[in-house]
This record gives structure tokens, sequence and C-alpha cells, in this order.
């Protein structure tokens, strides 16, 4: 009698629908980042700590997905290899370093951005920005990484003007 209802029941057609998909935007990024993609890299000491990763400057160990843009763009994945929580996507140029850290959920957590004089001489000032203040830009961000989530390949999203 069990054997007969699950067999009826297994037919209906609610049952038998896709299960919704909720998988979080950046989880498959994050999986082929540990698993395929990543490289073994280094976050520096005092970005780790800006960031919030660390409560002292010190290096974290990363898996890294990076590519070289423009010839002189550099944008970047990075996945904690201690907390596969702490995402940190970035975009350098030569003038300005944009670093956002994000969850796997694709919330934005913090936005530290580096950025050279006007004049070009001397270094970078750090700052921390707002993230709604740059939620938009992140966007195109986390939308960039999650096409080479699925692609492995950079996307039109992943070229565009970020000074």
């Amino acid at each position: 009698m069990i054997v007969l209802t699950l067999a009826v029941l297994a037919g209906l057609p609610a049952l038998a629908q896709k299960p919704k998909n909720t998988e979080k935007p950046l989880a498959l990024m994050v999986r082929r980042t540990l698993h395929d993609m990543g490289k073994d890299a280094l976050m520096p000491p005092m970005l780790s700590s800006l960031l919030g990763l660390t409560p002292h400057p010190e290096g974290v160990a990363v898996k890294q997905v990076a590519a070289k843009i423009r010839g002189t763009d550099m944008i970047g994945f990075n996945v904690s290899v201690k907390n596969h929580g702490d995402i940190v996507i970035f975009r350098e140029t030569p003038t300005v370093r944009t670093y956002f850290l994000t969850s796997p959920a694709g919330m934005l957590r913090k936005v530290i951005e580096s950025r050279k004089p006007e004049n070009g001489e001397g270094e970078f000032k750090t700052t921390e920005l707002r993230p709604s203040a740059l939620k938009k830009r992140f966007n195109k961000e986390r939308q960039c990484w999650m096409d080479v989530a699925k692609n492995t390949a950079l996307s039109s999203d992943c070229y565009f003007a970020a000074n």
C-alpha cells in the first residue's frame, strides 16, 4: 500500500517540477575558484586589516582568479582559504585600486579605495567608502565574475571604465 501511494504521488505534476534555484549568486564562482580556477595567493597585510579580515595587519591566504585587461588594468576574485564566506573582488588601474568585500550571497560588506594623487606624484591615498555609494559599480563587478563562473572567460561586463 505504501509503495503504491508513493508511486502515485511521484507522478503528480506538482512534485515533478524542478526546485527553484536558491544558490547564492557568487557560490559557483567560489567553488570554481577553490577547486579548479584559483591560484594560491596572499592578500597583503594592510589590505587584510583594512577590509576587516584580520584584527591586525597580517597576510591572508586566498585562492585567486585574476586577469589583466586593456594592458594596464587588473581584475580579480579572491576567496579566503580560511573562511570561504570572505570574498574580495578587486579592480586595479594605474591610478585607482578598488577592493570590494562581499559574500557568496553577493552582499557588499565593505569597500576600500586607493587613489593616486591627481598630479601622479606620491603614494596612493586609501579610504573606506560607503558601500551604498558604489552599489551600481559593485553590481557590474559581481556580474563579471558570475559570468566568468559560467563561461570561464571574461564577458563584456568585465570591460568598463573604473575611474
